[in-house]
């Protein structure tokens, strides 16, 4: 019977969880943290560009060079809605045709310093090229979106570089 007793308690006492806290990191993310040691992590908030940047209008133009040369010009704009400066940032442009079609993609990066608060220039931008001779290029496909003001772009940061040494991976 002593046994028994003591098989039932024990077996009773197995059911209930082990005792732990819940706690949220900074980054959002809640984690249980149990007695033995081990923890689990409940949930993972997915910081977004959002979480950190506005997006604006973009710089988006047709220009011609000194020389005659044809390009489209290019860069996002953004105001920087956290509170750290920005030192650099990595981004994916998705060009789309006036019904949704993916004309053109294009990864790159901005290393413009902002501050908390401000928004990005255009002071540096990238341009594609207008080559006669070989057609389908990016040029070709942006100028129309350009020049008649159809379409949309959609950008996404990748990642996002702090002063201090900071980078936040927000997407591949």
């Amino acid at each position: 019977m002593h046994f028994r007793s003591i098989a039932a308690i024990t077996l009773l006492l197995s059911t209930f969880p082990a005792w732990a806290e819940t706690v949220q990191t900074t980054d959002g993310r809640v984690i249980e943290l149990r007695d033995d040691g081990t923890y689990e992590i409940l949930e993972a908030d997915e910081a977004t560009d959002t979480t950190y940047v506005e997006h604006q209008e973009h710089f988006f133009e047709h220009h011609a060079g000194e020389y005659g040369q044809k390009r489209v010009r290019f860069m996002p704009i953004y105001k920087n809605v956290s509170d750290k400066k920005i030192i650099g940032t990595k981004f994916t442009a998705r060009f789309l045709s006036a019904f949704g079609d993916e004309i053109f993609v294009f990864s790159g990066e901005s290393n413009e310093a902002i501050s908390p608060g401000q928004s990005s220039t255009n002071k540096l931008f990238y341009y594609f090229e207008d080559n006669q001779f070989i057609p389908g290029e990016a040029y070709d496909k942006l100028m129309p979106m350009v020049t008649n003001g159809s379409g949309t772009i959609e950008v996404s940061l990748t990642k996002i570089a702090f002063e201090g040494g900071e980078i936040v991976k927000l997407s591949d």
